[in-house]
């Protein structure tokens, strides 16, 4: 509804400006584009998708531009759209991605001059019931709030909808029955996505003290994840690897680009710490010349030491951590990335003390690696959390300082 009716504004009103989005471009272009193209548009004779540009060039004058706000260089993009920095009509998908800034971002460009009115709508499934599109939009109604059922979305086909009724817990209540709900039992209650959650570039020194994290998978999400562990101990997620149904060598190859990619070299990297699994550490380190270590695995002690943390101040996720999302996680609504798992990480009804075992991956090397940092594991993690530790492995020599 939120696409037929952008359409019809810009083709109502001759000359006026529209944007539509999602919280990173690239997602965007996957998404929301091809919808638009051949759900919307069809065949008719409405004007040109200009793909180099991400405009949509209306016949009557009007213009569409495909947005993004992960990071300062798409925000300045979406500040140069229209005239004097304003547009008209605006579509954002996937809506609850968004933060609070990047909403006030929006608002402040709705003073287009060229349609009827302004509008800005966003569609999205429900979230936690703490999040700033139900605290303000819906509780405050400063939104227009208008509620469908999957089953609604004539785009949404049989097996979809079947996929979704098959949700448990959390998952179940927010895409099926649509309600905003944090999860029962919720673990990390500590955790406010208002203070954990980043929304910028984490700066990466050369000299800094980084470990990756490993939780393998593979039909389940495979999850690594590159940590900056500041001078004062403060853990921050810089990037992250989420994704299904690739080799460990397929990883491999983007795990090195991933922390060559933040000016890292592998050198640099002071532990890797991962699953139990041989085979796949093995291979893991055969293919990147490193040498892993095994993570600490007793779940209630890790599990505190996290919402110590979390508690203190001293572990932040980041939200641009994903640079490629799985898009088939992506389009049954799974989580994809580590962010998406902590609101709905929750204790079991039928085990005392064990948290539910699916949507956990980014959870566990999380938990990894606060054990890790925190030395939980006192008697088999000897490393002095001050030391950089060369934990390097080339075909010629092996570099490593242990204390």
């Amino acid at each position: 509804m939120a696409a037929e009716k952008l359409h019809a504004y810009l083709l109502r009103y001759p000359g006026s400006t529209g944007v539509v989005g999602r919280k990173d471009k690239t997602a965007a272009h996957r998404s929301v584009v091809p919808f638009l193209q051949y759900k919307v548009m069809g065949n008719t004779s409405w004007g040109e998708y200009k793909k180099s540009e991400g405009l949509f060039q209306y016949n009557n004058g009007s213009q569409l531009w495909v947005v993004g706000l992960r990071d300062e260089g798409q925000r300045e993009n979406l500040r140069s759209i229209g005239r004097d920095g304003s547009f008209d009509v605006a579509w954002l998908e996937e809506a609850n991605k968004l933060t609070l800034n990047d909403h006030q971002e929006l608002i402040t460009r709705m003073r287009g001059i060229n349609g009827g009115f302004n509008q800005l709508m966003y569609t999205t499934n429900p979230d936690y019931p703490e999040h700033w599109i139900k605290k303000l939009l819906i509780d405050k109604k400063q939104a227009s709030t208008y509620y469908s059922r999957p089953e609604d979305n004539p785009a949404n086909p049989p097996e979809y909808l079947l996929a979704l009724q098959g949700l448990t817990g959390v998952f179940r209540q927010r895409m099926w029955e649509g309600l905003w709900v944090q999860a029962e039992g919720a673990i990390y209650s500590e955790y406010d996505s208002n203070i954990h959650l980043l929304d910028r570039r984490i700066i990466t020194p050369h000299d800094g003290r980084y470990i990756v994290t490993v939780d393998f998978g593979f039909t389940n999400p495979f999850s690594c994840t590159l940590w900056r562990v500041t001078a004062d101990g403060i853990m921050l997620q810089v990037k992250q690897i989420y994704f299904t149904r690739k080799l460990v060598e397929d990883h491999a190859v983007k795990i090195r680009e991933m922390i060559l990619g933040c000016g890292i070299p592998l050198p640099r990297i002071e532990a890797w710490v991962c699953d139990h699994d041989a085979e796949d550490r093995a291979t893991l380190e055969r293919h990147l010349g490193i040498k892993t270590i095994a993570a600490y695995k007793a779940i209630s002690t890790g599990i505190e030491a996290v919402k110590t943390r979390l508690k203190n101040k001293r572990l932040f996720l980041n939200l641009n951590a994903v640079d490629n999302v799985d898009p088939e996680l992506e389009k049954l609504y799974l989580p994809t990335c580590t962010a998406d798992e902590v609101p709905a990480y929750s204790w079991s009804d039928k085990k005392a003390e064990t948290p539910i075992g699916e949507h956990d991956h980014g959870c566990d090397e999380m938990r990894y690696a606060v054990a890790y940092v925190d030395r939980i594991d006192k008697k088999r993690i000897k490393v002095n959390s001050g030391t950089q530790v060369q934990n390097y492995i080339s075909t010629v020599q092996v570099s490593q300082r242990r204390v």
